[in-house]
């Protein structure tokens, strides 16, 4: 009886099916299950919201609109404070209002720290030493960051904001 039973399996268009049906269900128990987060939602999910928050922060150019002692006074549109993060180095660039400015910074979906910074020691227009003194100090507080539309809000470890600005390119509401 289990010879009758086996043989039926050898059988070749049997055998093809069998031995097919096997390697499926072989791949499909060697595929890892999707991990699930701490609110039960599935982490490629999380991967995904992280990866596009991180593609806004590092995709764009973002200009200082509102000077941090929170005055009304518009910048100097031509020596606007401004940064570029380059998500394939872990650098960023940009001026400060006075100078070039570059260094290092760490990145994930809500944190934000900038490393050293660097920049050249060139004269600056009277006025925008203070502006580019608090920008340099702004970036050395900063410990996480908000997306709110075209804008990009710097945050201290309290939560404080410390610096608002906006996607180059991008109009202020009106």
């Amino acid at each position: 009886m289990a010879l009758q039973f086996f043989s039926m399996f050898l059988h070749p268009s049997r055998a093809l099916y069998l031995t097919l049906t096997c390697a499926v269900l072989g791949v499909a128990a060697c595929s890892s299950t999707p991990a699930l987060n701490q609110a039960g939602e599935l982490q490629l999910e999380a991967n995904v919201a992280t990866s596009n928050s991180l593609k806004i922060l590092t995709g764009s150019r973002w200009e200082q609109v509102q000077p941090m002692d929170g005055s009304t006074d518009g910048i100097n549109p031509e020596m606007r404070p401004a940064l570029q993060l380059d998500e394939n180095t872990g650098r960023f660039s940009g001026n400060d209002g006075c100078n070039r400015v570059m260094g290092s910074y760490q990145a994930d979906m809500t944190s934000l720290k900038f490393g050293q910074m660097a920049s050249t020691k060139m004269a600056c227009i009277p006025g925008n030493d203070s502006v580019s003194r608090n920008f340099a100090d702004a970036l050395s507080r900063t410990t996480a960051y908000r997306l709110e539309s075209n804008y990009l809000i710097l945050l201290d470890a309290a939560g404080d904001k410390l610096l608002t600005l906006r996607k180059a390119g991008s109009s202020a509401p009106k």
